[in-house]
């Protein structure tokens, strides 16, 4: 086996150079330990590194910065990792088009900083935003409270460049827009959390940067009116960009945070931002306090709703939007001190808490089943890899798993792409 391992070194290290192979580097993934980490500088030297694991029947993890390979299902192996964090140029902006090509280890915030220089910007803030890949969100689909205005990642990729396991590289989508005949492609491989091809590339449409962004922090007594005024405005003709409920968020601000906050965030022209918000002003009785968040403040808060992982367990619902007061309500009463989040817009509540290693596969396994009653799902984001493994991560996908497989069996037949990351343990 040390033999094996050698030969893949060597063979990795003349294509990328031996400065950027690690042997036995200092990393574990459920579990297991990766014996290579290699970092390729172009989509050549991935597809090359990928036809050498090929050949040598090695487990790839493809990675960007490497702050989300626990995410998904327990991997079944684990040989070489390759991290794509040295890909991070810009290669083609068209501000007059709104699209833009760049390599998948360019992280989101290096990208929004060159594209605000022409008023444009990728609308996403998904979890680790701050540090995370463009390919890895893309890989994911990974959203954030931006999205009840904005959409997901699937919304703003128009074209791939992908690198197969055989080595052999593929496009998909254009740089154009209205480009797509037939099955977009692209659909297929962001959410596939590199199961199926590496991305190397990345083809975005862009949204104009708007003149003005607002937050408001609105609170009650009690969360039901909260609930109600979020429903009174999502029924408007406002156009919120996120409506987040929060229950014992604590950002590091300055004034104490409630433990109960409906947090409103509007994102558009200037007149058009006041008017939104004096229509909550005016639409909230004296039953609720309102408060306008400064821009250091709003950013703070939005940050922490798109991480807090002080706690063992994160577990994500997709109900339906009437369904999602009471869920919000059974997932804490479950885990009182709990920290939760629920896009009263989107029908997303994430929910981050500790538990009895003992119970705690009962306890999702619970919350699963209260999800699927009314008509949602339950996906765990964050957990120990035993936990991931006995609760399945995205649990029972019913008819959806043979086809999922075939498309596994199809595009890397011998199972070496994150093998057994995604649905199903594919």
């Amino acid at each position: 086996m040390r033999e094996e391992h050698t030969e893949i070194a060597r063979s990795i290290q003349s294509i990328v150079g031996p400065d950027h192979v690690t042997e036995d580097p200092p990393l574990t993934i459920g579990g297991l330990s990766p014996k290579l980490l290699a970092r390729p500088a172009s989509a050549e030297e991935v597809a090359a590194c990928l036809k050498v694991c090929s050949q040598l029947d090695a487990a790839v993890i493809p990675a960007g910065r490497m702050s989300w390979l626990e995410c998904g299902n327990p991997l079944k192996r684990a040989d070489v990792v390759l991290s794509l964090d040295r890909m991070c140029r810009v290669i083609d902006y068209s501000p007059a088009d709104l699209t833009a090509t760049v390599e998948a280890g360019l992280p989101l915030n290096d990208f929004n900083e060159v594209t605000m220089k022409e008023r444009q910007w990728l609308p996403l803030d998904p979890p680790g935003f701050k540090s995370a890949s463009l390919g890895a969100i893309a890989a994911c689909n990974s959203s954030g409270a931006l999205r009840l205005g904005f959409g997901t990642p699937r919304d703003y990729v128009i074209g791939l460049k992908l690198a197969h396991i055989d080595g052999t590289e593929s496009k998909s989508g254009g740089r154009v827009v209205k480009n797509v005949a037939g099955y977009d492609l692209n659909k297929l491989y962001v959410g596939s959390y590199g199961t199926l091809a590496v991305i190397t590339e990345l083809t975005f449409k862009l949204r104009p940067l708007a003149e003005r962004s607002s937050t408001l922090m609105i609170t009650s007594r009690y969360r039901g009116p909260l609930f109600l005024l979020a429903r009174k405005v999502l029924a408007s003709e406002l156009q919120p960009a996120s409506v987040v409920l929060t229950r014992r968020l604590s950002p590091a601000l300055a004034t104490e945070w409630p433990d109960d906050a409906l947090l409103m965030r509007f994102i558009d022209s200037e007149a058009a931002v006041e008017h939104q918000l004096k229509w909550v002003r005016e639409s909230a009785d004296e039953s609720y306090k309102t408060t306008h968040l400064t821009e250091t403040e709003a950013d703070a808060v939005w940050s922490k709703v798109a991480d807090f992982d002080q706690h063992a367990i994160r577990v994500r619902f997709s109900v339906p939007l009437s369904a999602v007061p009471g869920e919000f309500e059974k997932a804490f009463l479950a885990h009182l001190e709990c920290v939760a989040c629920a896009d009263i817009g989107a029908g997303i509540i994430r929910v981050a808490f500790d538990a009895d290693e003992l119970h705690v596969v009962a306890q999702i396994k619970k919350l699963r089943a209260n999800a699927a009653a009314a008509g949602g799902t339950l996906v765990i984001e964050k957990a120990p890899a035993e936990v991931r493994l006995e609760a399945e991560v995205w649990g029972d996908v019913g008819s959806t798993a043979p086809l999922m497989r075939s498309l596994k069996e199809k595009f890397d037949p011998q199972s070496l792409l994150s093998p057994g990351k995604f649905v199903a343990g594919i």
